[in-house]
């Protein structure tokens, strides 16, 4: 087992040589992203790739075979990874950093064994997400009940609209979403304006669900984002509809994934699983204490975990 530190921007060392042509650490888990993203990171790559190009990085290696990674910046570990039985030297890198950096803010971990992350760390769970990507055929157009009709947002002209409802569908949020949080999330590279669309109630023309979905172009990536169904009009197979309508629309993607939170109230993981999603992986945010930067459970964060019907 070789252990190194590896800066951004900059091969690694002769005895972890690249492969398949890849030159930086980042490279490599850009490759390992688009064979299994649901197991690489706990959000969409292209969410977080600005902040992994500023990391430091401590790899280990068998032989030419990369077998784990951490990435971290002056007071988190933005991004782990370890193959399959190699808990225990992901374990070690953390704690090298651990020891550099004192307390952690931020730190994600795919869960893999009997002993939870936070056990063998002794660090305080921040949330709980499940992440899985679509492994289904693609479904067909959605039935849309009578008297319900799918908008596409217009940002421009419905702003106001699209910030109250998500602050109605997500009673439970710490913070609530105001207009700068959705200019944010339009302006981001990898906003998907028609993965943005209501579910709208004709009677009184007002939207009573809505679907957020996102696309990296880099990874060719789909991913749904938000799905959000207000709460009187819940249990009527509206997150389904929302779901499978995403789903559609990013159906041009290479892969398709999804991040849910595992603390919500009701079963979202089983909505999902419903709508075709699947290999599914628990990833674990730690740290001393919510960062108010990127705390896991808002939507300024870099996991919004979707909530639905």
């Amino acid at each position: 087992m070789i252990l190194s530190k590896v800066h951004p921007g900059r091969t690694p060392p002769r005895s972890q040589p690249p492969r398949g042509g890849h030159s930086t650490t980042l490279d490599l888990i850009e490759g390992l992203y688009r064979r299994a993203p649901h197991a690489t990171l706990y959000t969409p790559l292209c969410k977080i790739r600005d902040v992994l190009r500023g990391c430091h990085y401590l790899v280990s290696t068998d032989g030419e075979r990369l077998s784990a990674v951490v990435a971290y910046t002056d007071d988190a570990i933005e991004a782990t990874w370890a193959l399959p039985g190699r808990a225990e030297i992901l374990r070690n890198l953390i704690a090298q950093v651990q020891r550099r950096l004192g307390a952690l803010s931020f730190l994600p971990v795919m869960e893999t064994g009997r002993r939870s992350w936070s056990q063998m760390l002794g660090l305080q769970v921040l949330g709980r997400y499940f992440r899985a990507r679509h492994v289904a055929p693609l479904p067909g157009p959605p039935t849309i009940p009578a008297g319900f009709r799918l908008v596409t947002v217009d940002v421009a002209r419905d702003l106001p609209a699209v910030v109250r409802l998500m602050n109605m569908a997500y009673p439970s949020l710490p913070d609530f979403v105001d207009t700068r949080d959705v200019e944010e999330m339009t302006s981001a590279p990898y906003h998907f304006p028609d993965g943005w669309f209501f579910l709208r109630e004709e009677t009184h023309r007002h939207p009573v669900g809505m679907a957020v979905n996102g696309y990296c172009p880099d990874s060719d990536e789909g991913f749904i984002d938000w799905i959000q169904v207000l709460p009187r009009y819940r249990r009527h197979g509206l997150g389904s509809l929302l779901v499978t309508e995403s789903i559609r629309r990013l159906a041009a993607a290479s892969f398709i994934t999804v991040s849910g939170s595992l603390d919500a109230p009701f079963a979202v993981g089983d909505l999902y699983r419903k709508c075709g999603f699947g290999q599914t992986r628990q990833w674990t945010i730690l740290g001393k204490q919510a960062s108010s930067r990127r705390a896991p459970a808002t939507p300024r964060g870099g996991v919004r975990p979707p909530k639905a019907s």
